[in-house]
């Protein structure tokens, strides 16, 4: 018995099928690569950040501390001034286009001016992505957070969501944690979710959360 050999039509159905399926994974496996990249980014931002804010409590805290106890108006940036080589801040780039640059929650949410994640100050770090800065307060400690560091991890370019391109860290008097830092595992897998903040994602893919 002969096997019926394929004609031309079925040929050209099953590789529409093909090249169909494959068009339409094209979006999902750009998405997944674009998201692990910018977690890779945010984890040795993270790290980096780390080991340069050790190096800020030997060389230039007394600097900042001077800036609390003087009368200077705007201390906020003051400070960042000097922060800003601790988060690899380029001061001299133009941020001309940083005006406009605005950024919600992961759930799509606006950032209420009262929360620790609003700020308006922002420049560029030497890559080319975007930090934000805001100073909470000179009477700070180990537990009561100074400031709110922000770090858009591919720049102006979207979606600019807290948690899914933005994450952040707060500053303490010896140490900065992740947002996020204090909770467990599982409450950093359940909050961590397309309907929530988007803040405990900084954690949450620290310690290797996936998508």
């Amino acid at each position: 018995m002969r096997l019926k050999a394929f004609n031309m039509v079925e040929i050209t159905i099953v590789f529409c099928l093909l090249l169909t399926t494959v068009i339409l994974c094209i979006p999902t496996i750009f998405n997944n690569s674009k998201e692990a990249k910018i977690i890779s980014d945010w984890k040795r931002n993270f790290a980096e950040t780390q080991s340069n804010f050790e190096v800020f409590n030997v060389s230039d805290k007394d600097k900042l501390e001077a800036i609390c106890r003087s009368n200077v108006e705007n201390k906020e940036e003051e400070i960042f001034k000097i922060i800003s080589p601790y988060i690899n801040v380029d001061l001299n780039k133009n941020t001309k286009n940083l005006k406009t640059y605005h950024y919600k929650f992961k759930n799509g949410a606006q950032v209420p001016m009262q929360s620790l994640a609003f700020t308006r100050l922002f420049a560029y770090q030497e890559n080319g992505d975007i930090v934000g800065f805001k100073w909470i307060d000179c009477n700070c400690s180990a537990t009561k957070p100074c400031a709110t560091v922000l770090f858009d991890m591919n720049g102006i370019e979207k979606p600019n969501r807290i948690g899914k391109d933005i994450f952040g860290i707060y500053l303490y008097r010896n140490q900065i944690e992740a947002f996020g830092s204090k909770l467990s595992n599982r409450e950093l897998e359940r909050d961590c979710n397309s309907h929530s903040s988007g803040m405990n994602c900084s954690e949450y893919f620290l310690r290797g959360g996936k998508f």
